[in-house]
């Protein structure tokens, strides 16, 4: 039996070896950027459920906590695209992002109209 690679993958190889190289780089700098978003995205859902833990409060700052989730969910969704990936009902669940986030999600609104 004979394997051969994914089609994406194929064209990598047919590459010359600087052209392998630069491609290399390029998936390399957009795993870490995805990585780095993530860690984003985890930290401001952990702010938002910390402060829903700790019994909420002042209803402008769980608005300010979600739309910095959600932006950082935008984020993530625009990179996760860039990679060739999805995001999906598992990657909800897989970090547990509330339906407001997810209602949410896109650029946060800066200062009032």
């Amino acid at each position: 039996m004979s394997l051969r690679l994914p089609q994406r993958f194929a064209k990598i190889c047919d590459l010359d070896p600087v052209e392998q190289a630069l491609e290399y780089e390029v998936l390399a700098e957009k795993a870490s950027t995805l990585g780095r978003l993530q860690g984003k995205l985890e930290r401001a859902l952990v702010r938002l459920a910390e402060f829903e833990q700790a019994g909420g409060g002042a209803a402008e700052r769980r608005e300010r906590l979600v739309e910095e989730a959600g932006e950082a969910l935008w984020y993530v969704a625009i990179q996760r695209d860039l990679c060739g990936l999805r995001v999906d009902a598992v990657f909800y669940r897989t970090f547990q992002v509330p339906r407001a986030v997810i209602n949410r999600m896109g650029p946060a609104r800066r200062g009032a109209p």
